[in-house]
């Protein structure tokens, strides 16, 4: 990626559309373009990026369902502030990533998983069908068999988990899965879990529990066992956690009336 004036360019080998939103969002990420500041007008942002006009228009209507930037009529296109962005936006969570992510922004992540793949590992548990299963167990098998592969157990790892949000049900929860996989992507450049012996086995004992729980239907079981795993997960990348940060919830699954 290019610097041009302070401002990174992305490289052209990408569709004009998604080289204007690749490029005005990492800049935004990167503080080139700070909150609360008004972007380039159309002639420079287009001069930057080699575009046309309809490229930008649309890049920029992209940008804005995000929740990144603000269109006005005689004012520009402002800069909004982080709390109006999408942070489960794949591609929002894909450009943290690229530019590094701190500990505060990696334990965020940690956050919102303890926050909802609990719940997702108990309503599996009481939802998921004999195939779903079968998915999940070969995820696990595939992980069994990657004990010296850090990049085979990663994908492994994480079509376990995005198996059991499909297994709940939920489409809420179902559409978080770019948010484990940033999480899991990070934590295991940081430390993976295939780096010795006992990690490893430290960490399938704590993913088996969870396939067993599911397995059986015990949702209580499901939703502590992968509580337990995130927060191992946790201290093993040394994000620092409070014990109150552990919700024990009773768990529910509703349905609509018939």
């Amino acid at each position: 990626m290019a610097l041009v004036n302070g401002i990174q360019r992305p490289s052209r080998a990408r569709s004009a559309h998604d080289l204007v939103t690749h490029g005005i969002g990492q800049n935004i990420m990167q503080g080139h373009f700070p909150v609360g500041s008004i972007l380039p007008g159309d002639g420079e942002l287009m001069e930057l990026f080699g575009v046309s006009r309809t490229a930008l228009r649309e890049a920029l209507k992209t940008l804005a369902a995000k929740g990144l930037i603000e269109s006005k009529t005689k004012v520009g296109t402002k800069v909004l502030d982080r709390n109006n962005w999408n942070m489960f936006d794949a591609d929002i969570l894909e450009w943290h990533l690229e530019m590094g992510v701190d500990a505060r922004f990696l334990g965020w992540l940690f956050e919102i998983r303890q926050t909802l793949e609990p719940l997702a590992c108990a309503t599996a548990a009481l939802r998921r069908t004999p195939e779903q299963l079968k998915v999940m167990h070969k995820a696990l098998q595939g992980m069994y068999g990657c004990e010296s592969n850090r990049q085979g157990f990663t994908k492994a790892d994480l079509a376990f988990h995005q198996a059991i949000l499909e297994a709940s049900g939920n489409p809420f929860l179902q559409s978080i899965g770019s948010v484990i996989g940033a999480a899991l992507a990070t934590s295991f450049t940081i430390s993976s879990p295939v780096s010795s012996d006992d990690r490893f086995n430290e960490v399938m004992r704590q993913h088996q529990a969870v396939f067993d729980a599911i397995e059986q239907r015990q949702p209580s079981a499901a939703s502590d066992a992968m509580a337990s795993l995130i927060l191992q997960a946790a201290e093993r990348v040394q994000i620092k956690h409070a014990e109150s940060s552990l919700a024990r919830i009773q768990i529910h699954a509703f349905s609509g009336a018939d």
